[in-house]
């Protein structure tokens, strides 16, 4: 057992925070912790309300590991009360470790005394429970370092051989109860030992996602930001000298930047075709240069995936309008049998992919990357004063 932190008394923003399980300082596992923030109510009181519960039949203990099962762990700050202040000074040291003490003892010795159980036929229980808790202990701690393998494998040895015991105990003449009590204890016992382990890496996995789709969703804000209002910027400076420009691509970036950030339900209803012919309408706006796509094949409805491609196509014109040196931009498209290809080529300047700078992220994030992160290809072809030719292939 771990000394626990101090406790908080800070006022909360919120009367009821999620219900959590104390990841730092808790006692066994931080569930009476949790309660306690979750409640408001003084955390001691919560430790005997449980410690008091277990003795009817255990339902303390069940709820315990149940919460212990089903919660989360996080950061928890328990609240100290009227209740602890009372008897402030008047409590022995280690006093939760005395409640943990009667949480355990005091139902055996119900159990043993009052309803007349023998110890020997509770003693399978105590073996699965305490095996059950060296699993819970290690689950909470992590599984990567030689202690977490050895409590987890202890554990599950402890378990199943209280569920063996339990099972060679059974005074039952009836074979088919026998079997039926077997596969049922048996499931007990994996249970207890996958169900929590379960329980934790689907939680790690819904983290992970969650952490993985706002890593997304920066990137594309980055990448779209990248493609209009930072363009747009460079653009401006360029030509500060001409108040008439400076004002038109000023006009035209917020009204783009406004139909980005509220027409969504616009933006999504359009066709792949009819928003490349949008994005190359706005690099013409903004570069004075011609552009006049030709699509071949079905026109299909714009869906998340084909939309990031036209916009990676968007910023392969970008990039020719401001380095090729060129009066106009060939842009070809083709759905066919399947899959959506945009060609975007140019015969200016060209480059090197080769010395082009980290610093760099037009190439780089708002195209390469882009279209790893929907599942598509880019492929870029430059040579130094033939032009470039920059090709975006996805499935639809």
């Amino acid at each position: 057992m771990t000394t626990p932190a101090p406790y908080a008394t800070a006022e909360r923003p919120e009367p009821y925070p999620r219900l959590k399980r104390a990841s730092d300082g808790s006692v066994v596992a931080g569930v009476a912790s949790g309660v306690s923030a979750h409640l408001n109510v003084d955390v001691l009181l919560v430790r005997l309300v449980f410690a008091v519960a277990a003795l009817a039949s255990g339902v303390g203990l069940f709820v315990y590991a149940g919460l212990w099962m089903l919660v989360k762990a996080g950061d928890v700050y328990p609240v100290t009360g009227a209740f602890s202040e009372r008897f402030a000074g008047k409590l022995p040291r280690g006093v939760n470790s005395l409640i943990i003490a009667f949480a355990i003892v005091g139902p055996i010795l119900f159990a043993t005394l009052g309803a007349g159980l023998s110890l020997f036929a509770l003693l399978p229980l105590i073996i699965v429970a305490v095996g059950a808790f060296l699993a819970w202990r290690a689950y909470d701690r992590g599984l990567s370092g030689t202690t977490g393998i050895i409590s987890v494998v202890s554990g599950a040895v402890l378990v199943f051989s209280g569920v063996l015991f339990m099972v060679l105990s059974w005074q039952g003449n009836d074979s088919f109860g026998s079997a039926v009590l077997a596969v049922v204890l048996t499931l007990g016992g994996i249970g207890a030992l996958v169900v929590p382990l379960g329980i934790r890496m689907w939680n790690q996995l819904s983290e992970q996602q969650a952490a993985k789709a706002a890593s997304d969703e920066r990137a594309e804000i980055a990448s779209r930001l990248h493609d209009s209002v930072l363009q747009t910027l460079a653009l401006i400076q360029k030509r500060a000298d001409d108040p008439q420009e400076v004002a038109r691509l000023a006009r035209g970036q917020e009204r783009e930047l406004r139909g980005w950030l509220f027409d969504s339900e616009e933006k999504t209803s359009q066709s792949v075709f009819a928003a490349l012919d949008t994005a190359c309408g706005e690099v013409e706006d903004l570069f004075g240069i011609s552009i006049r796509p030709v699509t071949v094949g079905e026109d299909i409805p714009l869906a998340e995936d084909t939309k990031l491609t036209v916009m990676a196509a968007r910023e392969a014109m970008v990039n020719a309008g401001k380095h090729a040196g060129v009066d106009s931009v060939d842009v070809y498209a083709e759905h066919l049998a399947g899959e959506l290809s945009i060609f975007v080529r140019d015969r200016g300047a060209g480059f090197d992919s080769e010395a082009v700078p980290e610093d760099r992220h037009g190439i780089r994030d708002s195209i390469v990357e882009r279209m790893n992160r929907i599942g598509g290809t880019a492929k870029i072809k430059s040579t130094p004063g033939e032009g470039t030719e920059v090709t975006l292939t996805i499935a639809s």
